[in-house]
């Protein structure tokens, strides 16, 4: 028997199919209902807490103060934290920050979330080209499983409200994958130039923001189809000489000026020192053995983790289906890379999230995955079992650090243990909307709990701030010359100004004792260098304030005096 439900009926009463214009408008428009509901929702999750969670050493300060500096000089070219030449990464997300703050209209004066922005962008963006994937390996319902999962985990959540490379670095990926799974699913191969253009643009900036990760894993995935394709048409079809080129014109130009102008010391720091050695050694004390990466995503990509074994093995029975090749492809050969490079860091993994949200959004919506297959039942077990662990997990960090208990976080875990609750119970049953809706529902929940309610709130953790307060409150006049002394932390340069001098007891005291109008905050252990520094024991000065607080970066506790002169 015929289905008859996609045709309308015509002027003589029988039935005629939907025009091509219709069904294409039809399709186009279900996938923008689909965008706009993905964007709303990623924003429902990450935005939050964007302005309220302060600035965290070292890595963010660090890139937030390079770029307000390229608004201060007005130096595009050349990156500076101060005066030493910040060469580990490409200038990339330096640009995008200051344009931001730029375009924004507060220019060299914008508060610290406006930096933070293009990391929210970019992973939105992230979760939008994660849809884009799912809906053209699979269906659109695939493609938004995906996508709410994508945006759901906590690595991304962290990421998204942090002013550094990886979120935006992760777009550029995310934008590559999509062209290349355009052009994998299309049979003849054919050449596509918004498609290309897209695969190459995303290169471009990729290699702009971090050098060499977006080709590689682009690259890797391109090899590995390749070879068991026995072709090499999928290269072919993605106009790899204009392609090229068109790269090499966006990131050529910076990549010529900042060799000129720092005398090859950019190329010696950031591909020698920074690139190549994370390769060969743990950098920063982040060296660990292969598999760490593999343990670490457990709880970074939760809840997407809870699923991840039972998809891994559905994904090997079924390797040989083009789709699930595909994300293999993707995943499996730069996971490899970068489990055999010394340095490892929780991010380094990000780009390999989607594909395994676009995993878990296939199976789901083939059946691959449910209540029917063995251990379903378990897994989901996990969501109300993390949900728990990190909800109160925080709040006993908390009050180890605080020294009291927040009673906004103790209901928050509960509200978010309850939700993870739901969901696990939810889903155990087979009820897999609501079950979806309730693990977004706690995931959410706990981002709320931790960058909303319990960071901000834990003033020992946030010295740079409380000093920043406290010479605000103690300066004498608009703009003294301020010193710190043990205490290197690089938030302390944007929070206190570029201008602030990191020195030790006698650099403190001959800027103190030259300067009219003076601020010196000197840790309490080096009081007495500072002050037989400055002379003159009769004439010494009290402390203005006392500002104790922890090293973000160690958790160690400080006192820092704080010296003021009119």
């Amino acid at each position: 028997m015929d289905n008859d439900s996609d045709k309308e009926p015509g002027e003589d009463g029988a039935s005629v199919a939907p025009s091509a214009s219709r069904k294409g408008w039809e399709f186009a428009r279900s996938h923008l209902v689909n965008l706009l509901a993905l964007t709303f929702v990623t924003l429902a999750l990450l935005a939050p807490g964007i302005s309220s969670l302060p600035l965290t050493d070292r890595d963010e300060a660090l890139y937030v103060q390079a770029s307000h500096q390229m608004l201060e000089t007005g130096d595009w070219v050349d990156i500076r934290f101060q005066d030493e030449p910040r060469y580990k990464k490409p200038v990339g997300i330096y640009w995008i920050q200051a344009a931001t703050a730029e375009l924004s209209g507060y220019a060299a004066d914008a508060p610290l979330w406006v930096y933070r922005l293009p990391s929210l962008i970019g992973a939105v963006l992230m979760v939008l080209f994660t849809y884009g994937i799912g809906a053209t390996l699979g269906t659109t319902r695939a493609g938004l499983f995906a996508g709410l999962l994508s945006a759901s985990t906590m690595l991304i959540g962290f990421e998204a409200r942090i002013a550094k490379t990886d979120a935006m670095l992760c777009a550029t990926v995310l934008a590559a994958e999509f062209a290349l799974a355009r052009a994998y699913v299309d049979q003849a191969r054919a050449k596509s130039f918004p498609r290309n253009a897209l695969f190459w643009t995303a290169m471009g900036i990729g290699i702009l923001i971090k050098g060499p990760i977006t080709p590689l894993v682009a690259g890797l995935t391109i090899l590995a189809v390749s070879a068991r394709e026995r072709s090499t048409t999928l290269w072919r079809s993605l106009s790899p000489l204009k392609g090229i080129v068109w790269m090499l014109l966006l990131a050529l130009p910076w990549l010529i000026a900042i060799g000129w102008i720092s005398g090859g010391a950019f190329f010696t720091q950031a591909v020698g020192r920074d690139m190549l050695g994370k390769v060969a050694s743990g950098q920063e004390s982040h060296g660990a053995p292969p598999g760490v990466h593999l343990l670490v995503a457990l709880g970074t990509f939760w809840p997407l983790s809870v699923l991840a074994p039972l998809a891994v093995v559905q994904a090997w029975k079924t390797r040989r289906e083009p789709a699930i090749f595909f994300l293999i492809a993707w995943a499996l050969p730069g996971w490899i890379v970068f489990e055999a490079v010394a340095t490892k860091l929780p991010n380094y993994v990000l780009p390999f999230m989607p594909a395994l949200a676009v995993l878990i959004g296939l199976l789901l919506d083939g059946g691959g995955l449910g209540v029917a297959r063995r251990g379903w039942r378990v897994s989901v077990a996990f969501l109300a079992v993390g949900s728990l662990l990190v909800a109160f997990g925080l709040n006993v960090a908390f009050l180890i650090y605080q020294g009291y208990a927040s009673w906004q976080g103790l209901v928050g875990a509960v509200v978010v243990g309850g939700l993870g609750f739901m969901a696990s119970r939810l889903l155990a049953s087979g009820r897999l909307g609501a079950g979806l809706a309730a693990t977004i529902a706690a995931s959410g929940g706990l981002m709320l709990l931790g960058y909303v309610i319990l960071l901000p709130a834990a003033r020992q953790i946030w010295l740079s701030d409380d000093l920043a307060d406290a010479v605000a409150a103690t300066r004498q006049c608009e703009a003294p010359a301020i010193s710190i002394v043990g205490y290197g932390e690089p938030s302390t340069v944007f929070r206190l100004g570029t201008g602030i001098l990191r020195t030790g007891a006698s650099g403190a005291a001959e800027s103190f004792r030259t300067h009219e109008c003076a601020v010196a905050i000197v840790a309490e252990e080096a009081k007495g260098e500072f002050l037989t520094a400055l002379g003159d024991a009769k004439a010494a000065p009290e402390p203005a304030a006392t500002i104790k607080g922890r090293n973000l970066n160690g958790m160690k506790l400080r006192t820092m005096l704080l010296f003021s002169k009119p």
